[in-house]
């Protein structure tokens, strides 16, 4: 489903979350916080080609998250900070409405699956008093069927 919810630029904020969702588009943002860069520094401070920064600053610009202004031949690229204030804020509606959820008992017994914490969180779930040995019973039952059925 496509986030239909404007930012204050025209674009989306699915478009805005796309753009700053890249490693390097991140590491680029960082540089600009400091101050306004023509596409010649930000290549130096990066290290990587031209192409690869014209691709980035696209997708940046774009989705109006970086302002580019010419100044003969060189393009110098600054924050949007109201684009950037604006997405903020959006996702803040979201971490308050998180807070009121767990200010009202909500989701407080069961523990947020992330990669680092999902298969202690679904160990957890289980009705099974320890699940690792559940498990470890279950593949040697799999291995005996197998066993079986070379006979």
């Amino acid at each position: 489903m496509r986030n239909s919810v404007k930012s204050t630029g025209g674009v989306t904020y699915d478009q805005i979350f796309k753009a700053i969702g890249d490693p390097h588009r991140l590491l680029i943002l960082s540089l600009l916080r400091e101050k306004e860069m023509s596409a010649g520094e930000i290549l130096q401070a990066l290290d990587i080609v031209q192409s690869t920064l014209s691709h980035h600053m696209k997708s940046l610009t774009d989705a109006g998250v970086v302002t580019a202004v010419r100044h003969g031949k060189w393009t110098y690229y600054s924050l949007n900070t109201e684009c950037l204030s604006g997405a903020a804020a959006f996702l803040e509606e979201y971490a308050q409405g998180t807070r009121q959820y767990a200010d009202k008992g909500g989701g407080e017994d069961k523990p947020v699956k992330t990669p680092q914490n999902a298969p202690a969180a679904a160990a957890e779930e289980t009705d099974a008093p320890d699940a690792p040995a559940a498990a470890e019973k279950k593949k040697s039952k799999k291995g005996k069927k197998g066993k079986k059925n070379k006979k």
